[in-house]
């Protein structure tokens, strides 16, 4: 093999492992109120607050804020919230570039995962 088609392929290796791994952000732990945060990826952003409240009693997450999709792509800008006790996640999705779209969610419990992604 030339040595060019050997750099060739290992840039696009390269490339291909960067463009995973920097297609989410923040941290896969669970944030416990009071918790803001403003990630941002190359296909969107988003700012969320986590706040907690005592409603009948029971401890109640408020999760508001934004995603916004940033880039002309066929990809879409998505939070993704899962909430103590779930395994599976709840999504809010901005679709086509300059969309925002707001984030209103309500869970119980004092913590949850979320994440900002790059989907389709």
């Amino acid at each position: 093999m030339r040595p060019v088609s050997t750099l060739r392929t290992l840039l696009a290796t390269a490339l291909l492992v960067g463009g995973t791994i920097m297609a989410t952000a923040t941290p896969a732990n669970a944030a416990t109120c009071p918790h803001t945060e403003s990630p941002k990826i190359p296909a969107g952003e988003a700012h969320w607050t986590l706040a907690c409240r005592q409603v009948e009693g029971q401890t109640a997450l408020y999760i508001d804020g934004w995603v916004e999709d940033t880039r002309r792509d066929p990809w879409c800008a998505a939070v993704r919230i899962t909430p103590e006790g779930r395994n599976y996640p709840d999504e809010v999705r901005a679709c086509g570039y300059g969309e925002r779209v707001q984030i209103h969610k309500f869970y119980q419990g004092r913590s949850a995962i979320v994440k900002l992604a790059s989907t389709r």
